[in-house]
C-alpha cells in the first residue's frame, strides 16, 4: 500500500474517496469535516441534526460528491465522545471506515486527520495509529478459492496541514512494520494444517532469518532426543511429522546481558490426543500455532527495526494427533529441566512443549521471560475474545509487559496465583500434573509453566481467547487476529 502525505486543501485532494471525522457530542461539523461539509452544501449537517450521523464510535455513513468536490465518495466516521477518544479509539474507527472504503472498491483515500489529535498526541504516533487502522482493518486471509474477487485498497493519502514530513514518515514507517508483521501472523494462523506442518513452519523461519540476518538453529528430533526433550517428544508422538525446536536470535546490544526471551506455543494443529475433542470447532485447531505465529512475526519486525536489545525467540513446533503411538493419560514424562510431568489429559499438550522450550531458553540465556501461547479454554470462559489472560512470577517484568501492550493497544488482564490454587497441579507421582480439572483451568496452564521458569523473571500470557475472533470490528477481521505481536515489538524496543 502506498502512502503520501499533503497539506492542501481537503475539498481540493482527488481520490476515490475521502475520510472524515465526527464525535458523538458535536451538534455540527467541525475542523475538515466542515470544509467538506460546506463543499456539500451543508449534506452532513442535514444528516447530524435529523440523528442519522450520530459519532457513535466506529460508525460509518457514506456519502457521494455530488460533483462538488474532486473525491468521488465522503466518507463519515463517527469518534465518539471527544473528550475520551485515544489513539486506540481513532484506529479502530479508522479500521472501520477503511474497510468500508474496500468493500465499496475504493483503490485510494484521503484522510483529512483531525487537529485535535495531533495537538493531543505524539505526531510520530498518531501517524503511525493511521497506517496501522488501515492496514488492519483492511486484511482479507488468504484463500484458495479457484476465482477470487478481492479489492485492494491501492493508496492513501494523509491531509494535514500540521504535520511535519519527517514525523509522518517516521509513523508511516513504524506503521508499516507494525501492521505486516500482525498480518504475517494472522496469515500464518489462518494457514490449513495440511500447508502449515511443522517443516513448513520451519521454512518460513528461514526465510525470516535469512531475510532479516537473525540466527536460526533448528533442532530436529534426533537432537531433541539427544538433549533429553521428551516433554516436546511426546507430544509429538502421535504424529509423522515429528517435532522441531526452532531457535532465533537478534543482537543488537551486544554491550549487554540482558536477553528478552521469547517463547511461542507451534501446535500446528491439535486433534486432543487420545482424549480427543469434540468435532465441532476441531476445524480451527489449526490455529493453535498462533503463539509461535506472534514470536516469529515479531522477530520478523525486530529484525527489521533494529532495536538496542537482545532478544532470543524459542517455538517448539509440532502436531497432537492420535495413534498408537500416542503419549497415554498417566504417562510420567521426564522433561529437558529434569523435571517430571504427569500427563492426565493429552488435550493439555501446550504446556508440556512449552516446559522444554521455556527451559532450553533460560539455558540459551534469556534473562527475562514471555511466553505466548493459545492454553486454554478457560480464558475464553473468563475473559471472552476481549482480553489476554496475564500471569507472572515478578510484578516489576509483568508491569513491564502490561505497559508494552498498552502502547500497542492490545487488551491483557492479569490474573492471580495464589499460593492456594498450587494445588490444582501437584502429583502424588511426578514432580507437577499437566491438568487438575475445571477450577481455575487457565491459571492452572500458569502455574504448570511457572514450574519451568522458576526464577528467572517470566509473563505468560494466553492467548486462547483473543487469538481469533468470531467477526470482524475495528482493526480485527473475522478469524485469525496476530494478537501480541505488537505488544512483543514494543516489549523489544523499550528493553533496551
Amino acid at each position: 500500500m502506498e502512502w503520501k502525505l499533503t497539506r492542501e486543501p481537503l475539498a481540493s485532494v482527488a481520490t476515490d474517496g475521502i475520510i472524515v471525522f465526527h464525535s458523538k457530542e458535536r451538534e455540527s461539523t467541525q475542523g475538515m469535516a466542515r470544509e467538506i461539509d460546506e463543499a456539500l452544501g451543508f449534506r452532513i449537517s442535514s444528516l447530524i441534526a435529523a440523528g442519522e450521523i450520530t459519532g457513535e464510535l466506529g460508525e460509518v455513513t457514506q456519502l457521494h460528491n455530488w460533483g462538488k468536490i474532486p473525491s468521488g465518495r465522503v466518507i463519515v466516521v463517527g469518534l465518539g465522545e471527544e473528550t475520551s477518544i485515544d489513539l486506540h479509539q481513532f484506529k479502530h474507527a479508522i479500521a472501520e471506515a477503511s474497510r468500508a472504503a474496500k468493500q465499496k472498491g475504493l483503490k485510494s483515500v484521503g484522510i483529512g486527520c483531525p487537529s485535535f489529535i495531533i495537538e493531543r498526541y505524539n505526531s510520530v504516533d498518531v501517524v503511525q495509529a493511521i497506517v496501522e487502522g488501515v492496514e488492519l482493518g483492511t486484511y482479507q486471509h488468504q484463500t484458495y478459492q479457484t476465482v477470487e474477487k478481492k479489492k485492494e485498497l491501492e493508496s492513501v493519502l494523509i491531509i494535514s496541514p500540521q504535520l511535519k514530513d519527517s514525523a509522518a514518515q517516521a509513523g508511516i514507517e513504524r506503521g508499516q512494520i507494525f501492521a505486516r508483521a500482525t498480518n504475517y501472523a494472522r496469515f500464518l494462523s489462518h494457514e490449513p494444517a495440511n500447508l502449515l506442518t511443522p517443516q513448513q513452519f520451519v521454512d518460513y523461519a528461514k526465510q525470516i532469518a535469512e531475510k532479516r540476518g537473525l540466527e536460526i538453529e533448528v533442532l530436529e528430533e534426533a537432537r531433541l532426543e539427544e538433549l533429553g526433550m521428551r516433554a516436546l517428544l511426546s507430544v509429538a508422538r502421535g504424529s509423522e511429522t515429528g517435532a522441531r525446536m526452532i531457535v532465533m536470535s537478534y543482537q543488537g546490544a551486544p554491550e549487554s546481558r540482558e536477553v528478552l526471551g521469547l517463547v511461542g506455543k507451534g501446535v500446528t494443529f491439535d486433534s486432543g490426543g487420545i482424549q480427543v475433542k469434540p468435532w465441532q470447532g476441531m476445524n480451527e485447531m489449526k490455529e493453535d500455532m498462533a503463539g509461535a505465529a506472534a514470536v516469529l512475526a515479531a522477530m520478523d519486525a525486530i529484525g527489521e527495526l533494529r532495536p538496542h536489545s537482545n532478544v532470543l525467540a524459542v517455538m517448539p513446533v509440532c502436531e497432537n494427533m492420535i495413534s498408537g503411538q500416542s503419549y497415554r493419560p498417566g504417562d510420567v514424562i521426564h522433561s529437558f529441566s529434569g523435571k517430571t510431568i504427569e500427563v492426565v489429559h493429552t488435550d493439555a499438550e501446550g504446556r508440556i512443549i512449552l516446559a522444554d522450550a521455556i527451559s532450553y531458553a533460560k539455558r540459551k540465556g534469556a534473562t527475562r521471560l514471555v511466553d505466548v501461547a493459545t492454553l486454554t479454554g478457560a480464558v475464553i470462559v473468563a475473559l471472552g475474545h476481549e482480553a489476554t489472560g496475564v500471569m507472572s512470577n515478578d510484578e516489576e517484568w509483568v508491569s513491564e509487559v502490561k505497559t508494552a501492550a498498552r502502547i500497542a493497544g492490545e487488551r491483557m488482564w492479569e490474573l492471580p496465583m495464589y499460593k492456594e490454587f498450587e494445588t490444582y497441579v501437584k502429583s502424588e507421582i511426578a514432580d507437577v500434573k499437566n491438568e487438575g480439572g475445571s477450577p481455575a483451568g487457565c491459571i492452572q496452564g500458569g502455574l504448570f509453566l511457572r514450574e519451568f521458569a522458576e526464577e528467572t523473571p517470566w509473563v505468560h500470557l494466553d492467548i486462547a481467547g483473543t487469538a481469533t475472533v468470531p467477526r470482524e470490528s475495528g482493526i480485527f477481521v473475522k478469524g485469525a487476529t496476530g494478537v501480541a505481536v505488537r505488544t512483543l515489538i514494543q516489549l523489544a524496543v523499550r528493553f533496551g
